[in-house]
């Protein structure tokens, strides 16, 4: 995520909640975060109108908003978004020409299979999504820090 987030040099925006170390990588790389309204039931997918009021009000201060970090299987709430959600949120943060960084450490441990279907941002935008997970959240002991970041196959990446 680090990485992810040095590379673009803009201020992040992050649901509200998240995971508790996002905010702490980008204000560490000197990056304003500025957290986004997310529905109950998806805790790590901000909802698409709050994102595209978040981005306005901050564009308006004078910030530049280009990154937006997302969880769709949710470690702090324990939710995975819903489809439809993540489409119209993907959507939204396209329209304003925000890359997202999708964190899927807890993508094969979905709460609720049976409940929704799980989607990764990276299968609607290909080219605007970067994946990140953390082998030491699911597949690794606590204390062997090990990440693996995919990014798009395209310039932007």
């Amino acid at each position: 995520l680090t990485a992810a987030l040095a590379g673009d040099g803009a201020d992040v925006l992050v649901p509200r909640p998240c995971a508790a170390w996002w905010a702490p990588y980008a204000r560490v790389l000197g990056r304003p975060v500025f957290h986004v309204p997310t529905p109950a039931e998806s805790g790590g997918v901000p909802d698409p109108y709050a994102l595209l009021e978040t981005v306005r009000r901050v564009r308006a201060e004078g910030g530049d908003p280009r990154l937006l970090v997302l969880s769709v299987a949710d470690d702090p709430t324990a939710t995975v978004a819903p489809p439809e959600l993540l489409h119209e949120t993907v959507e939204a943060a396209t329209a304003e020409g925000l890359h997202l960084v999708s964190d899927e450490t807890w993508r094969d441990t979905v709460h609720a299979p049976h409940e929704t279907v799980l989607l990764s941002p990276a299968e609607m935008q290909p080219d605007r999504v970067t994946v990140v997970t953390d082998l030491a959240g699911a597949l690794l002991p606590a204390g062997w820090p090990a990440a693996v970041a995919r990014f798009p196959a395209s310039e932007t990446g």
